[in-house]
């Protein structure tokens, strides 16, 4: 028994750090997928003007995603060992389907091309426009998506040939920061110069999930939906300002 106690409690004592690392490589061999869902009233009036976008070209987001400890304690008893590790993932861009550059601008031209006055165009040869056109840059200044796994294990210890191991994952609800700069131009007239940003906490709440796995999994979908709301929310109030800026001209 002694033996096994104390075999049990060097295991937890090292476990984390390993635990740790392969979180981190079995998050970056999952994928998800941000989208964007029209909510905004179309616009039903006539349609003048034609906006070109320049290339977006930085997401301002990590490669890969990663996961790091944050604390954690370890309690062992006579007969029940239990341990608890917190993480703290982050959302790098190699876990998404396809890079946030080209989401953002996607939901760009659907916000725009859907509930303003104006047409958005992509200026694929960026730099060769007229001065007489108007035209949007885009920056994404900072692009941040986190989330939080608990992870605890319980050990109950009946005999040196025989003990039960609990294990149970949580995931804490993911919180984006997102901020975007755009510059509108008519030739060398600046229109509308502005950064807009968001904090956004996930709604839901804790939820517990069988294995680290599972958590990774949920913890990476949520981290790309809470940004997926983040940019829809930009985009929305992006749009709308640029509306309200050509309409009167």
């Amino acid at each position: 028994m002694k033996h096994l106690l104390l075999s049990l409690t060097i295991f937890c004592v090292f476990c984390s750090c390993r635990t740790s690392r392969s979180m981190q490589r079995e998050l970056n061999e999952m994928r998800s997928n941000l989208y964007y869902e029209l909510t905004s009233p179309v616009y039903t009036g006539e349609v003048k003007k034609t906006v070109y976008l320049d290339f977006i070209d930085y997401s301002n987001t990590d490669y890969y995603s990663t996961i790091r400890r944050k604390g954690g304690f370890v309690v062992p008893l006579i007969l029940i060992n239990y341990q608890q590790d917190r993480f703290q993932a982050h959302l790098g861009e190699h876990s998404l389907n396809y890079l946030y550059r080209e989401f953002l601008t996607e939901a760009l031209l659907t916000e725009c091309n859907s509930s303003t006055c104006f047409r958005l165009r992509e200026n694929k040869k960026s730099g060769t426009l007229p001065d007489s056109v108007y035209r949007l840059e885009v920056k994404v200044r900072e692009n941040k998506t986190r989330a939080g796994i608990l992870l605890s294990e319980t050990f109950l210890i009946w005999s040196d040939d025989f003990f039960m191991d609990f294990t149970g994952a949580y995931v804490h609800p993911a919180h984006t920061t997102l901020s975007i700069s755009v510059r509108l131009s008519d030739g060398k007239d600046c229109l509308l110069d502005k950064t807009y940003r968001v904090e956004r906490k996930h709604p839901h709440r804790r939820r517990s999930y069988p294995d680290s796995y599972a958590a990774n999994r949920a913890c990476l979908d949520d981290m790309a939906e809470s940004l997926s709301f983040a940019t829809k929310e930009l985009v929305e109030e992006i749009s709308q300002e640029l509306h309200l800026t050509l309409s009167t001209r």
